[in-house]
């Protein structure tokens, strides 16, 4: 769906293609074992871990998806961009400091090694959890992905919108195969800053064209039809299945599901020191706030097509591109546009690294128990990545949903997953291994179906169902299984005490154990 965007802006695409492939080339160069490729080495700048972690979560779910939603539903939609700003806060505070000093004290690189470490008394189920937890909802979260690029890319140059998905994902694939987390975190960082940019450049554009959001809000509810539904804080029951339960179920799904994002704890490990996860909650609220503006792209444009200012899309998902090639000037028009591409090649990267490392290090090392150079390592990581996107693209062929409702979903499954496990399970001392077991069996299995099924009871998303299912049966099978033993270390991380001397050991049985 070619959307006529002059060749400038085609032109900017392709410069920024080449600059972040030359960054992911200039990264490899300082990649020489599995540290550098999946956790940079713990030795990212303050701002650069922070940011890197803001773009691991606004992906093109964030700034082409849920435009799309606007354009198609309105105001409910801020109920998910609010409590996922909010979100942050919750995440920095559960888990920031405890992932990165697991770091000082433990052999950790993954989630899994995070999970293997806080339940010793079985840490090879522990890693498979947490391997099949990340392969599950990272395929669906990599076709979100490849589907907002498909739109992007289609809508920019003249090809399909296949055509796109697969041009995306072959550049991404290239700096992120070569380069891994270190090419990301300074990808990202470039990333981002569009981001940002691209999010001031839609609120200026907005409040010019239409207004402030209370006199868009206004106009949305002088229109005729269901235009002015746009403006309730839901939509009346059964018009669209997002009643008043889509608006709680957003709120829970995002004010708290963020802790349980593993792209975003697995961004805590890169810190150069613990203490710069202080600054963590207020660096991603406000970074993603800033780039959370594009929101109002979709429904700056959804108060264009209602006062017939602007066409009535027949798909919702090109609002944002819409927006930007018919309103914003051109000389800043490709650069901003190319923060599309960005965002969906951050989180693509984020992703595929993350799943990589698991079935390298959680998997082969630690399920299979065999052992590697830094150089088999890297080998096999690479492969991974390659295969784990190759697959990806398998399952956005499958997939058919607005970018903005399949993002939901695989964010509230990885949530269902990864909250209790990680985020509750580092602050609750009485957490088990058979909690994780049984949490994550009905996230992942619950998950999928209702993803599947699309099963929705009331407007309520089934999804959030499945995540206060996951947080309660891990809270009740905890509570009736024995406690874990914990060793010194790992006690004062969860305890919230002081940290004891960085040590080499992890428990014994692990099978990634350092004498």
């Amino acid at each position: 769906m070619n959307l006529h965007a002059p060749t400038s802006m085609a032109v900017t695409v392709v410069i920024y293609f080449a600059v972040v492939i030359g960054l992911g080339l200039w990264a490899s160069r300082g990649t020489r074992n599995l540290a550098d490729y999946y956790i940079a080495g713990r030795n990212a700048p303050r701002w650069v871990a922070i940011i890197s972690g803001s773009a691991a979560v606004m992906s093109g779910f964030g700034l082409v998806g849920l435009p799309g939603l606007a354009y198609a539903y309105g105001g409910v939609v801020f109920f998910l961009q609010v409590f996922a700003i909010l979100g942050f806060s919750v995440a920095a505070f559960l888990a920031s400091r405890k992932m990165r000093t697991l770091t000082e004290v433990k052999e950790a690189y993954t989630v899994p090694d995070a999970m293997a470490l806080r339940y010793p008394s079985m840490p090879r189920v522990m890693r498979i959890v947490g391997i099949l937890g990340l392969i599950v909802g990272m395929l669906g979260y990599l076709s979100v992905e490849f589907q907002a690029l498909g739109v992007v890319l289609s809508s920019l140059l003249p090809i399909s919108y296949w055509s796109g998905v697969l041009l995306g994902t072959a550049i991404v694939a290239v700096y992120t195969i070569v380069g891994g987390i270190r090419a990301g975190i300074w990808t990202d960082l470039f990333q981002f800053s569009l981001e940002m940019l691209a999010g001031i450049t839609v609120i200026i554009t907005v409040f010019i064209l239409v207004g402030n959001p209370a006199h868009i809000l206004a106009v949305l509810a002088r229109s005729p039809g269901t235009w002015r539904y746009h403006a309730a804080p839901w939509w009346p029951a059964g018009t669209a299945g997002l009643g008043m339960g889509a608006a709680i179920a957003w709120a829970f799904e995002f004010g708290l599901g963020g802790a349980g994002q593993p792209q975003l704890l697995a961004k805590y490990y890169v810190h150069r020191r613990v203490e710069n996860t202080r600054y963590q909650a207020l660096g991603n609220g406000l970074t993603y706030s800033i780039a959370a503006f594009m929101i109002f792209s979709g429904l700056g444009l959804a108060a264009l097509s209602a006062t017939h200012r602007a066409p009535v899309l027949s798909n919702p998902d090109y609002a944002a591109p819409y927006f930007f090639i018919h309103y914003i000037p051109t000389w800043l028009s490709g650069i901003v546009f190319t923060a599309l591409i960005a965002a969906s090649m951050a989180t693509v990267n984020g992703f595929s690294n993350i799943a990589s490392a698991a079935i390298t290090r959680d998997f082969m090392q630690g399920v299979l128990g065999l052992q590697f150079t830094n150089k088999q390592g890297l080998l096999w990581g690479r492969l991974w990545t390659f295969l784990l996107l190759a697959i990806a693209l398998l399952v956005t062929y499958w997939r058919s949903s607005l970018i903005g409702i399949a993002g939901t979903e695989a964010w509230g499954l990885l949530a269902a997953v990864f909250l209790p496990a990680v985020a509750i399970g580092l602050n609750w001392r009485r957490g088990t291994g058979w909690g994780v077991v049984v949490s994550g069996l009905i996230a992942i299995v619950g998950g999928t179906l209702v993803t599947v099924t699309n099963w929705n009871p009331g407007g309520f998303f089934g999804i959030a169902v499945i995540i206060a299912a996951s947080i309660m049966a891990y809270w009740i099978i905890s509570l009736v299984t024995p406690a874990e033993v914990l060793d010194p270390a790992m006690e004062a991380i969860v305890g919230m005490g002081s940290v004891p001397p960085p040590v080499t050991a992890v428990a014994a049985s692990d099978p990634i154990s350092t004498p």
